[in-house]
């Protein structure tokens, strides 16, 4: 790995050879659909099948580099990292588990990518919501200086710095996206992550719903039609040398869970029944992302409104989940 590779620069991207590692998540499964529908060739990796039509599917996990598909790396133009082991809450519980499943062994398939003539571009998806912790800059731009305070955060933002290391090292092209609260269609109100679709799915249950500390803490929360439509557009840019490689994605403002609630009842035309929590010294005050930098290098902002975007979520939960 003493040598840089050789990149093989392209401009406009079409049917183009995309590979989604862990793309039957949440995030993946939306931006399969969307890279499919623009006539891209897609292969995703991951330890459960999307049971997407006209997508590849191989079992894959990066902790079992022996049985890893990685012939697969080869074969592709780019590659969209979603695979990510933990939540901030079990990051925080097994920190060093954390940081063996997701920062090492991502390392390790980052060495056998720059051994290759040809490496794929790597678009990292990141966090936005953990990564600049306390701050007190809002909107926080990119160039505030990250200071997560859970292990979920530092991890990404660990592996963040070793993509960097890597540009520097062997020329391996990333790009790196910071999100705010993704929802929307897609997201399993049984998860234990994403507040929207986890609220209204207690709702449709008359179930209570349980907010840690006063439900006064902010978060920029983002329709998933609206980040599926950034990452698409990483496929066209390609940084010059002095040009921006990390891009927060979010609406630019912060909505407390309170308020995000009562715009859900609003939704839903259902009242929640509140059960207040202790505060947890792991959730930050307020998350607001400064997206310019998105605006100005990818031509992207967001454009679903809070309302529309709650709407879709909540027909989705009624006629999926609910059915």
């Amino acid at each position: 790995m003493s040598e840089a590779p050789k990149y093989r620069k392209q401009g406009f991207m079409v049917n183009k050879r995309i590979l989604l590692l862990g793309g039957a998540g949440f995030i993946g499964r939306n931006l399969c659909q969307q890279l499919q529908q623009n006539g891209h060739h897609l292969t995703v990796i991951d330890r459960v099948n999307p049971q997407l039509p006209n997508v590849t599917f191989t079992y894959g996990d990066m902790n079992d580099l022996q049985h890893f598909p990685l012939a697969l790396l080869s074969e592709v133009d780019c590659i969209y990292w979603l695979a990510w082991s933990s939540k901030p809450q079990s990051a925080n519980e097994q920190p060093r588990a954390d940081l063996q499943n997701n920062v090492v062994a991502g390392l390790a398939l980052l060495d056998y990518l720059v051994q290759l003539e040809q490496p794929p571009r790597v678009f990292f998806i990141s966090t936005g919501g953990a990564m600049y912790g306390a701050t007190t800059v809002y909107p926080t731009p990119e160039s505030e200086c990250p200071q997560p305070i859970g292990a979920y955060g530092i991890s990404k933002w660990t592996f963040e710095q070793y993509l960097a290391l890597y540009q520097r090292l062997y020329g391996l092209d990333y790009l790196i996206f910071r999100p705010g609260n993704p929802y929307g269609e897609g997201q399993s109100p049984q998860a234990k992550q994403g507040a929207v679709a986890v609220f209204m799915g207690l709702l449709a249950q008359q179930q209570p719903i349980k907010l840690w500390g006063d439900g006064l803490v902010e978060r920029d929360y983002l329709y998933i039609q609206d980040l599926v439509a950034a990452l698409v557009k990483a496929l066209n840019y390609f940084p010059e040398p002095q040009q921006a490689r990390t891009f927060n994605l979010g609406s630019g403002e912060g909505l407390s869970l309170l308020d995000l609630l009562t715009a859900i009842e609003a939704t839903t035309a259902l009242s929640a029944n509140i059960h207040y929590l202790p505060a947890r010294h792991v959730d930050v005050p307020k998350v607001a992302l400064d997206c310019q930098q998105a605006k100005q290098y990818l031509g992207w902002q967001t454009t679903t409104p809070l309302a529309q975007g709650l709407a879709n979520t909540w027909h989705w939960i009624q006629h999926t989940i609910m059915q």
